[in-house]
Formats: C-alpha cells, sequence, structure tokens
C-alpha cells in the first residue's frame, strides 16, 4: 500500500504546472505601461479637449474601473494640504478650486498582474511550503477637465512589479488545524 503513495507522490514532485495560477487584469485598452504612459503623454493641458482623451483611451463611461471625482476629491487627491501657499499650486487645479462644480476629475489605475506559485507541487499542495511569484505592471492616471477641456494631468506607476513571497508552515496541513478547533462565540 505504501508503494501506489510514495510512487504517486514521486510522480506529482515535478509536476510544477499543477500549481495555482491567477491573473487580475483591470480590463483596459493598454497591453503594458509604455503604451498606456504613452497614450497619456498625449494628453496636453489647456490643449487636449476630452475626445481626443476618449480617443486615447481614457474614456469614463467605455473604459472600465474608472473613477469620476468632484472638485473636492481632486483638490485633495493633487494637494498635499489644503492650506497650501497659492504660488505652488498647479493652475489647473486653481481653475478647478474655482470652477467648483464645472470640474471633474478622471482616475484610472489599469494594470496587468500575474501570480503564479512556483517550486515543489507536494510541498505546496501538502501545505508546507507556498512560493508565489507576481509579476506585471501597474499604471495610474489623474486627468481633471472643466467644460470639456483638460486643465491639469499627474500620473504614477509601477512599469515592473516583480515580487516573491515564500510562506512556510512546518506542520503542513495540520498548520491551521488549532483554529478550527476553537468553539464557535
Amino acid at each position: 500500500m505504501k508503494v501506489p503513495v510514495f510512487l504517486a507522490t514521486s510522480l506529482l514532485a515535478g509536476c510544477a504546472s499543477l500549481l495555482p495560477t491567477s491573473r487580475q487584469d483591470v480590463n483596459n485598452p493598454w497591453n503594458d505601461f509604455d503604451q498606456a504612459k504613452k497614450s497619456f503623454d498625449e494628453i496636453v493641458p489647456y490643449a487636449t479637449d476630452m475626445d481626443t482623451v476618449r480617443k486615447l483611451g481614457f474614456d469614463p463611461y467605455k473604459t472600465p474601473n474608472m473613477q469620476i471625482l468632484n472638485h473636492s476629491q481632486v483638490v485633495r487627491a493633487v494637494l498635499p494640504s489644503p492650506l497650501q501657499d497659492r504660488a505652488t499650486i498647479p493652475p489647473g487645479i486653481l481653475d478647478c478650486m474655482k470652477a467648483q462644480e464645472g470640474c471633474v476629475g478622471y482616475f484610472m489605475e489599469p494594470s496587468r498582474i500575474e501570480r503564479n506559485r512556483v517550486g515543489n507541487f507536494t510541498l505546496d499542495f501538502l501545505n508546507f511550503k507556498r512560493d508565489t511569484l507576481t509579476t506585471g505592471w501597474k499604471f495610474g492616471a489623474l486627468i481633471v477637465v472643466i467644460d470639456n477641456q483638460v486643465v491639469f494631468k499627474q500620473w504614477s506607476g509601477r512599469p515592473r512589479i516583480e515580487e516573491t513571497e515564500l510562506r512556510r508552515n512546518p506542520l503542513g496541513p495540520l498548520q491551521g488545524i488549532g483554529e478550527s478547533l476553537k468553539p464557535v462565540p
């Protein structure tokens, strides 16, 4: 009886392809960080209108997961503190503050993130050791519009995400059993 279990375990030990994978893809028109940044760079404050912004892929009603901000949310997102020297506030944000309800911000974070468990299948399956590799990219864009014209833009992001998470459980499948034995209040 021990031979079939040993044989099965030995065969599965090399089957890294059996390890779980996941992909988080915030639906967007760009394949990578550089494409998103290139589209964003084509937006010019006080020169670009919303039709052009939409054509570049930043359409709040067609691009999923785009957040619409009111003027006070825009100001909070851009200024580190509300009591700031007026000379240091960007002109587009000053105009937004003046326009009040006429100012709208559009914020989005397109990304592509993949999580792959790597390593030994048996150790992973039995919960002794789980090694996860996370790769991808994330781009953040804030576009501020008054009367159909862009007045301010700001970006941030992570062009190359590469993280490794290693979890070790010395007791393997028994590691969490103590929690399940606690009485429910």
